[in-house]
């Protein structure tokens, strides 16, 4: 498994081993494949790269593909958590988005496709690469923005020859309800994407709500125990206090109802009269008997000496 980080505050999220995945598209076009496993490495650009514009050997690599599909499977992404969960919190959609597509998520499910064992690298670099998070982390955005099959529109006679350039897209034919081929828009396109995307991600998606779930509540016991530890420890020999007090200057003896609680242990009510006829009340839930009226006695107490400031059990 692979973990996401996303704060020291919070335990990171996983992808669960046995979340089945759906079938790899395959790339079609040779170079384009190609285009998309060739890191920029194996191209040797320089570091500091000024011209606004590459040729066609500098493009070769898969940084620009990367890009796109990187902005891609974040809008997708977006959109299914959207339509899964329309009433989750904007915090909490955000951490999943941000889990959902972190390099560490996408590196794991670029292993889980063998993917990383196609990169085109310089041999020496090649054992480093093949395993570095972000570089299968942009090799997976890469391969998006080929499913995407977004079509190449027209370039008017005015445009910049290197603004628009058929090579850079992989285009798709789609078949009209006339018969007659088209190229897909914009929209038919990216609804291709999500065709893939959203089974690939859903049940990733639902695990991760599941872990959010179980944090919390597992934040809230972590709260309540932490306040059960100094209850406890204040409240050891209480149960004796209230009752000499109430015996001696009450009239009465505290009464303590107890009863099994399941795999909780024993519940205890405490029901305390006081020498004007007041009820007073503590209730508390213990792995012992003896626990739980010591807690249910010290509640009692905690609300009796607010009141009477003559308590001095």
């Amino acid at each position: 498994m692979e973990s996401l980080s996303l704060s020291s505050t919070t335990s990171p999220l996983i992808i669960p081993s046995d979340i089945p995945l759906p079938p790899l598209p395959i790339i079609q076009d040779v170079d384009i494949q190609r285009k998309v496993f060739t890191h920029s490495s194996f191209i040797a650009k320089p570091k500091y790269f000024i011209e606004l514009f590459e040729n066609d050997e500098e493009s070769r690599d898969n940084e620009k593909l990367e890009l796109i599909g990187d902005s891609l499977l974040g809008s997708s992404v977006l959109g299914l958590l959207q339509d899964l969960y329309p009433n989750l919190s904007v915090g909490q959609s955000t951490r999943i988005k941000s889990s959902l597509v972190s390099n560490p998520t996408l590196r794991e499910i670029c292993r889980r496709y063998h993917l990383n064992e196609k990169l085109i690298a310089p041999p020496e670099q090649l054992p480093t690469l093949i395993n570095g998070e972000k570089v299968l982390a942009n090799l997976f955005e890469a391969s998006n923005f080929v499913k995407l099959k977004l079509p190449t529109p027209p370039r008017s006679p005015n445009q910049h020859a290197h603004s628009l350039s058929p090579s850079s897209s992989s285009l798709s034919v789609y078949i009209s309800a006339s018969g007659e081929a088209s190229s897909p828009t914009r929209g038919q396109a990216i609804d291709h994407l999500d065709l893939w995307l959203r089974p690939l991600f859903q049940p990733i998606a639902e695990s991760m709500l599941d872990q959010l779930k179980q944090q919390q509540i597992a934040k809230h016991l972590l709260i309540e125990n932490d306040e059960d530890v100094n209850t406890d420890k204040n409240a050891i020999g209480a149960n004796s206090r209230l009752n000499q007090w109430f015996i001696s200057k009450e009239g009465g003896m505290p009464d303590y109802a107890s009863s099994t609680a399941g795999m909780q242990g024993w519940k205890t009510l405490c029901t305390a009269v006081d020498r004007y006829g007041k009820n007073w009340y503590g209730e508390a839930t213990r792995s012992t008997k003896k626990a739980a009226m010591a807690v249910a006695a010290y509640k009692v107490i905690v609300q009796f000496e607010q009141e009477r400031p003559d308590f001095k059990a």
